[in-house]
This record gives C-alpha cells, structure tokens and sequence, in this order.
C-alpha cells in the first residue's frame, strides 16, 4: 500500500513539474493550450475462483517490432477472491501487441501463503495530441 501511494507521488510531481515547465515556456502573448486525454491500460484477468481488474502500473518492455513488445509489469488490482473483494499489486508477463496486452498476473496472499494466478486482456488508451 504505501509502495502504490509513493509510486502515485512520484508521477504526480513529474507530471507537475513538466506541466510548469511547459508554461514558462509559453510566450506572454500566447494563449495556453490544454489538452485532455487519457493514457494507461485498464484489463480484467480470471483465474480459478479469482477475478481481478488492472491499471497499468508501471513495466520494462523489450520492443521486438514497431506493434510489438513483451515485459513484464505491476498491476494495481481490485480482486474477488472466493466471494471476498480487496485490492492488490500484482506482478505480471505481458504481451503488447499495438493498443492490446494480455497479461497474466500473480497476487500473494499473505494469509495463506498463496500465489494465485490469472490470465487476462487490456487495452492501452493513448493521450490523443
């Protein structure tokens, strides 16, 4: 949990920090373009007894063609786990091909001792210029 809310500072200061450094940028008699977009994957993955939905975390990629890539990533979850809900990071394989990953995250469970395991499809939404 706090390893998420850190990760989640960390990005909000870098996306601030680049948003005042585009409007020093900008002349006085310019007026200030703002685009809104959104960018990030959202996915659901099934494993038995289990269902998860994911945001993209963060990922390291190996890009094998201009359309695709492999690597491996976090995906913060909201899970039903034998009739019971939570969230959780999980750790995943994925493959990216174009705006399509699948995924095959792993949870842990600390209670029990158990990594579940599930396979599932996300679509990447890109920030539109």
């Amino acid at each position: 949990m706090h390893a998420t809310v850190f990760c989640f500072l960390l990005v909000l200061i870098f996306n601030i920090e680049k948003l005042l450094a585009q409007t020093d940028q900008a002349l006085p008699d310019q007026k200030s373009n703002w685009n809104v977009g959104m960018e990030g994957m959202l996915g659901a993955s099934v494993g038995k007894n289990f269902y998860s939905f994911n945001v993209g975390g963060p990922s390291l990629h190996l890009r094998l063609t201009k359309d695709l890539k492999i690597g491996v990533g976090a995906l913060p979850s909201f899970y039903v786990r034998d009739g019971k809900t939570g969230a959780k990071l999980g750790v995943a394989p994925r493959l990216d091909y174009k705006s399509w990953v699948l995924i095959v995250p792993f949870f842990h469970f600390d209670k029990t001792e158990v990594w579940v395991a599930s396979a599932g499809l996300g679509y990447k939404f890109h920030k539109k210029a």
